[in-house]
């Protein structure tokens, strides 16, 4: 029979494993998400596929927004190196992307008037969180089967 401490301590070891894939899943679901296109059943409208491209993902700050145009999320390689106590901040480069995620309506500093609607793509990601978590625990336990 096994020692109990060796018991324990395996039974430790597979749940912060568990845990860890949990943690990573999350993330990457939750990037999905935010930038799930209008066409794919989200918020983000796509005009030249920017925005949804612009997303990064940080374990040190938020990211800053920048000029584009962006070829593509660096989101996968954050998760790939992630570990479990790490924050995650999720932002979109795209300087338009506050813009277009809360609306606007007024001239800029160019004199041009707007009334734009917001899309609340952002929004809609943080209110799936509860099926997002769900989800994600759902696949690290289907895949330890």
């Amino acid at each position: 029979m096994a020692r109990f401490s060796a018991v324990v301590g395996a039974w430790a070891s597979a749940t912060e494993k568990r845990l860890s894939a949990v943690h990573k899943k999350v993330v990457e679901k939750l990037a999905m998400e935010m930038t799930r296109t209008r066409a794919e059943g989200g918020n983000v409208p796509v005009d030249t596929g920017n925005l949804y491209r612009s997303l990064l993902a940080s374990t040190t700050s938020m990211p800053k927004t920048a000029e584009g145009p962006f070829a593509g999320s660096n989101v996968p390689s954050v998760i790939a190196t992630l570990r479990m106590n790490d924050t995650v901040w999720l932002g979109f480069q795209a300087k338009y992307a506050r813009r277009v995620n809360f609306g606007f309506v007024g001239a800029d500093a160019l004199g041009r008037v707007y009334n734009q609607q917001g899309a609340h793509f952002v929004e809609r990601a943080i209110a799936m969180w509860p099926q997002i978590v769900r989800k994600a625990v759902e696949e690290v336990k289907n895949a330890n089967r």
